[in-house]
């Protein structure tokens, strides 16, 4: 049997129909921040909006912040909290817990419950700001909850298995005391050791056995959290696909970008930060003659990139910032090839499909999903962390336009028939259905 039947066949034994009516349902969907913060955010209000598309009413939970959009719920938000500064001192510790356990959040979706009687509730990034205290508030009144896994955090303390240097499991297997041993929060024992006691806490209490069903974007995460003691028949693969709405926010003059990029290039665009590999991208490119590389994005490695690309880099680098949605487009578009270095295990990032849904290539290291869209067509895979491997992978695409553009058609292809959002989203309806159907059984 080939990838795709296999596909198929593990769908259908995950989410084969129940016998519940194809009715419209109130879905309470739930994420810490409500403004595009990142991947999951964008996530989350897309399925939003295409749940609302398909007729169901969708009611939200979350937290204020200034750069909120408008909700006619945000009267039962809770507060902002900004965890950005956490406590760095031994005694600062209990100070901590509020980002553990918050009666807030647990108060006031209690109340919006009560007003707006939602069928299902989706979680996503709840993590800290809402806390998991919510669950048990869910689980009370019987609702049955989802949560769409956007990260490791249930089996990795810091939550994307990278100490901040490199490739890291040393937790594996709830051996979370090693994230404050590893002070992987930012260098921080303090803060590594919050983190070390939110896993326990939730180990110890099983909170999270409130959670019926947990979606995986890529079935390496389905796997790893399979591996960590979570139930097969509670991970269930739901395959992603290239979200609607705007990148919002970025540079707005689209003229001077576009007339700033060279003719021919490779591009990589995300968050600049350590774990992304983006060092041996440039290592890579250094080996590629007459390739220029353009990079788009921000984050904290940004200033640490441009100070050390010097003269002889200056002419080949060009990075371009936070770009919004239609210029980003543009650019995407009209790369040779994309590349995503990264050295954590990605599980599906948007970036991929995005170059994929443009028909450009993408080349991707062999952490995590990555490889995985490679099986699907549109995607070549390189050995992490190695420069040469990758060099080598961007002159033949950079040499070779055919290979380039047969690659580009395979990952286009790929998202129109397979990673579409009609897909996905049936395949959302009848894992809500079944959590239903299971509550009404049991009921």
């Amino acid at each position: 049997m080939d990838r795709e039947g296999k596909d198929q066949e593990s769908s259908q034994d995950l989410t084969s129909p129940p016998r519940v009516p194809l009715s419209s349902m109130r879905v309470l969907q739930i994420n810490k921040f409500f403004y595009e913060k990142g991947g999951s955010e964008r996530y989350f209000f897309s399925v939003s909006r295409s749940l609302e598309r398909r007729g169901h009413t969708v009611i939200h939970f979350s937290m204020r912040h200034p750069d909120n959009i408008e909700s006619s719920h945000s009267e039962y938000f809770v507060g902002e909290r900004d965890y950005s500064e956490r406590p760095t001192r031994l005694d600062d510790v209990p100070k901590g817990f509020s980002f553990i356990r918050s009666k807030e959040a647990a108060a006031r979706l209690d109340r919006l419950i009560k007003k707006t009687r939602p069928d299902i509730a989706h979680l996503h990034n709840i993590y800290h700001q809402l806390t998991p205290s919510i669950i048990p508030v869910l689980r009370e009144v019987g609702i049955p909850v989802v949560m769409t896994l956007h990260d490791y955090k249930l089996i990795c303390p810091n939550y994307k298995f990278f100490d901040g240097k490199r490739y890291c499991e040393r937790c594996a297997g709830g051996r979370f005391y090693r994230a404050a041993l590893t002070r992987c929060n930012h260098g921080s024992f303090v803060r590594s050791l919050l983190l070390s006691i939110e896993a326990y806490w939730q180990r110890m209490t099983r909170i999270y056995d409130g959670v019926r069903f947990f979606l995986a974007p890529s079935r390496y995460m389905r796997e790893r959290f399979i591996a960590e003691g979570f139930g097969a028949d509670r991970v269930i693969y739901l395959a992603p696909y290239v979200l609607d709405g705007a990148r919002t926010g970025g540079l707005d003059d689209t003229k001077a970008t576009l007339e700033n990029l060279p003719s021919k290039y490779v591009l990589y665009f995300g968050r600049l930060d350590r774990e992304k590999g983006l060092p041996t991208l440039f290592a890579a490119t250094d080996r590629c003659d007459g390739v220029r590389l353009v990079v788009c994005g921000d984050g904290p490695l940004r200033q640490i990139l441009e100070a050390g690309i010097g003269s002889q880099r200056e002419a080949r680098v060009t990075f371009t910032g936070y770009l919004s949605k239609p210029v980003l487009d543009r650019v995407v578009a009209g790369a040779t090839v994309v590349v995503m270095p990264s050295e954590w295990p990605e599980n599906a990032p948007f970036t991929v499909l995005e170059a994929m849904s443009h028909g450009v290539p993408v080349i991707v290291s062999n952490m995590g999903g990555l490889p995985e869209f490679a099986d699907m067509g549109g995607c070549v895979v390189f050995e992490v962390g190695d420069s040469k491997d990758l060099a080598q992978r961007i002159e033949e695409l950079w040499q070779n336009e055919e290979l380039a553009r047969k690659i580009g058609a395979e990952g286009r292809r790929a998202v129109d028939e397979r990673l579409t959002e009609a897909k996905h989203m049936e395949a959302l309806e009848t894992i809500y259905r079944r959590a239903l159907e299971e509550r009404r059984v049991r009921g």
